[in-house]
């Protein structure tokens, strides 16, 4: 399955569909994290520019805030802000370092979103031991959290990137069958859509597939920049060498067999607060 190693959205079966290369579009509204409540002016703006893209003024007003008394503590509002600190950086250590310690003293919001984040980095870098490991604390560190299914999702990405086709499956089962919100829906679907295709036979190579482009830009470190900020948001990158002399360094993520699957994986993207659109997958 092309899609095993380098996307982390799950394939379904092929489908066999005429090759229209049409740019596929995706337009998404930013959404914020899982609702809760919010008590912090400064933290409340932080995670509103960080939601709407605009980075650059999120990062001003959370150095604000760091510069500030509050920054001593360690309670919620200290979690959230290192939560956003990690979720603006590009410097993969410092993202690290962040999310681990609200993964491990943050509070039932921020704990196992950081816990998951921490996952899906050691999957883009391919450590899975990591992943899965931090996926299982997930679980059992706050057993009662919204992100439990999501959980289980990630765990058949995962298994499914290490070559173990029936441990990913019955990962995508687990989280099929639970139990959830309404807003966990879209998570449910998704294992639904992998689990139609443990059964199927793998793609051929002859099949289109799709990627997410992310960005192209004349500067190579630019584009370096881009796959580091979306790798420390928990997806794979990569950047793509200019095709001609005057060409343009591409930021991509995922192969997939299907468009529909390319664009569930853009949206991801989008909400957070990435440019994406779908294109013909480079084989």
């Amino acid at each position: 399955m092309r899609a095993r190693a380098q996307g982390l959205i799950p394939v379904p079966r092929a489908r066999r569909r005429a090759t229209s290369w049409a740019v596929l579009a995706v337009v998404a509204a930013a959404l914020a994290p899982p609702a809760a409540a919010q008590s912090n002016p400064t933290l409340d703006s932080v995670e509103r520019a960080a939601d709407s893209g605009q980075a650059g003024e999120a990062r001003r007003l959370l150095a604000t805030w760091f510069d500030s008394p509050s920054a001593s503590g360690r309670g919620a509002d200290v979690s959230r802000a290192r939560f956003l600190r990690a979720r603006l950086s590009a410097d993969l250590d410092s993202v690290r370092v962040d999310y681990l310690w609200v993964a491990v003293r943050g509070d039932e919001r921020y704990g196992p979103a950081a816990r998951l984040r921490l996952a899906q980095m050691y999957l883009a870098e391919g450590r899975l031991d990591r992943a899965e490991e931090d996926l299982a604390r997930l679980r059992a560190d706050f057993p009662g959290s919204p992100l439990t299914l999501r959980s289980w999702l990630w765990t058949g990405n995962v298994r499914s990137a290490a070559g173990d086709g029936a441990g990913a499956c019955a990962a995508w089962e687990t989280a099929a069958n639970m139990s959830e919100s309404p807003s966990a829906q879209p998570d449910r679907e998704l294992a639904r859509s992998a689990l139609e295709g443990c059964g199927a036979a793998i793609a051929s190579e002859a099949a289109p597939t799709f990627s997410v482009q992310l960005g192209a830009f004349s500067s190579r470190e630019a584009a370096l920049d881009l796959r580091n900020r979306v790798v420390a948001a928990g997806t794979t990158a990569r950047v793509l060498d200019p095709q001609d002399p005057d060409g343009l360094y591409r930021v991509r993520s995922g192969h997939f067999t299907g468009r529909e699957e390319a664009a569930r994986h853009a949206v991801r993207l989008v909400r957070e607060g990435f440019e994406s659109i779908v294109v013909p997958g480079e084989n």
